[in-house]
C-alpha cells in the first residue's frame, strides 16, 4: 500500500523550501547538470543555501568521473545547494561526510526507514544504493549535489539488484520537495553538530568486514577490514598484518 507525503514533484517553486534565510530554490523541468546551474548562481552572488533542483537531468556527474546519474523524470530528488567554505563552521574536509551523514538523516525523518552510509558519502538501504552525493569545491564555492531515488517501482538492467527508491524500501511515496526540506534541515543543523561523527559509525556500511577499496587513479587496490573514518574523511582499513591504512579515495567494494 503506498500513502503520500510532500506536496505535487512539479516545478512549481513553492512546493520546495530552503531554511536559509533569504535563499530559494530554483526548480527546472529539465537541466543538464543542476551542479553546472548551482555553480553559475554561486557565482552570480547567490545566498547561501540557494538549490539549483530539476525534475529531470540529462547528464547529471557522478562522484567517480565517467559516471552519471539517470532517472526518469519527476522520479527523483536532483539538486545542489550552494555553500560557502568561510561559512560552513567546520573544516571543508569533513563536507563531504557530514552532507552524507545529513543526507542519510533526513531520507529516515521524511521516510522511517534505517539506512546506512557507504564511504565517502552514497546512501543504502540492505545492500542497494537509495542515494548518492557529489561536493565540489570551486574557491570559496562549495557545491552539494544529491540524487535520491524517489518512486521509481522498478529499475532497469541490472541496476534492478544494486539500487532502489524510497518507494521500494518503505512503500512510502514521498515526494523530492519533502526529501530535499528534510535533508536541508539535517544539513543546515550539521555545522552545530557534535554527534556526527558517530552518526556516520553507526550508519557505516561494511564496518567491521573485509573490504576491498580500489584506489582512485590507479589500477591498484587494497583489502582490510573496514575499521573506522578519521577525523580527515579517509577510510582506515586494518589489513592482515595488523596494520592500518587510510584511504583518502577510492571505491568501497566487497571482498574478492
Amino acid at each position: 500500500m503506498e500513502t503520500s507525503r510532500g506536496g505535487s514533484p512539479g516545478a512549481d517553486s513553492a512546493t520546495w523550501a530552503t531554511p536559509w534565510p533569504g535563499a530559494r530554490v530554483v526548480v527546472k523541468e529539465s537541466t543538464v547538470s543542476t551542479m553546472s546551474d548551482a555553480e553559475a548562481l554561486a557565482r552570480d552572488g547567490c545566498p547561501v543555501g540557494t538549490v539549483a533542483a530539476a525534475l529531470f537531468q540529462q547528464r547529471g556527474r557522478g562522484r567517480v568521473p565517467g559516471r552519471t546519474w539517470r532517472a526518469p523524470a519527476a522520479s527523483s530528488l536532483l539538486a545542489t545547494v550552494v555553500l560557502r567554505t568561510p561559512e560552513l563552521g567546520y573544516p571543508v574536509n569533513e563536507l563531504p561526510l557530514r552532507a552524507g551523514v545529513a543526507a542519510a538523516l533526513g531520507i529516515e525523518d521524511a521516510a522511517g526507514i534505517p539506512l546506512r552510509i557507504k564511504w565517502p558519502n552514497d546512501v543504502m538501504w540492505s545492500g542497494r544504493k537509495l542515494a548518492g552525493l557529489l561536493c565540489e569545491t570551486h574557491g570559496e564555492i562549495a557545491l552539494v549535489g544529491v540524487g535520491v531515488n524517489c518512486s521509481q517501482e522498478s529499475f532497469p538492467g541490472a541496476l534492478e539488484v544494486t539500487a532502489c527508491s524510497i518507494l521500494q524500501a518503505s512503500g512510502l511515496r514521498v515526494e523530492p520537495p519533502a526529501v530535499l526540506s528534510a535533508i536541508l534541515a539535517r544539513l543546515k543543523s550539521s555545522a552545530d553538530s557534535r554527534t556526527w561523527r558517530e552518526e556516520l559509525r553507526c550508519r557505516l556500511y561494511r564496518r567491521g568486514e573485509t573490504v576491498r577499496v580500489d584506489l582512485v587513479g590507479s589500477e591498484a587496490a587494497v583489502e582490510g577490514r573496514l575499521v573506522d573514518v578519521d577525523e580527515r574523511g579517509r577510510l582506515i582499513l586494518q589489513l592482515d598484518d595488523g596494520r592500518r591504512r587510510a584511504v583518502s579515495q577510492g571505491e568501497l567494494r566487497s571482498s574478492s
